[in-house]
């Protein structure tokens, strides 16, 4: 794992939605995915992502959290949050992806790929 990035791609108001799809594309692994924030002022987060050799198995985390320029007025909507991970790796591309989500109640798995 050389490099690993993160964004926001969009948010907006909308449902409970928890989705994510894997893509092995060249020396990359893009993570494009939806999680739900329970207010206005929550904004999607990387939590962690990490190689695990022995398994051939990257793991994506994304939890949520609070935007920085929030302030305390939140609209009290779901928020449907996008988002767009990506991880380039030097040797090869690992076998097997998981994905989970953390909307404040744990982690759960969404999706899982291999390739």
């Amino acid at each position: 794992m050389n490099e690993t990035t993160f964004s926001v791609t969009r948010r907006q108001s909308g449902s409970q939605t928890s989705s994510a799809t894997v893509t092995f594309d060249g020396d990359q692994v893009v993570v494009e995915g939806t999680i739900w924030g329970a207010d206005g002022c929550k904004t999607a987060d990387l939590i962690e992502a990490a190689y695990d050799s022995g398994a051939d198995e990257l793991s994506i985390s994304v939890g949520t959290t609070e935007m920085t320029d929030a302030g305390d007025m939140c609209t009290q909507a779901i928020m449907e949050i996008d988002y767009r991970a990506t991880v380039t790796f030097a040797n090869g591309l690992p076998g097997t992806v998981v994905v989970s989500h953390d909307t404040g109640d744990g982690q759960s798995t969404v999706t899982t790929a291999t390739r």
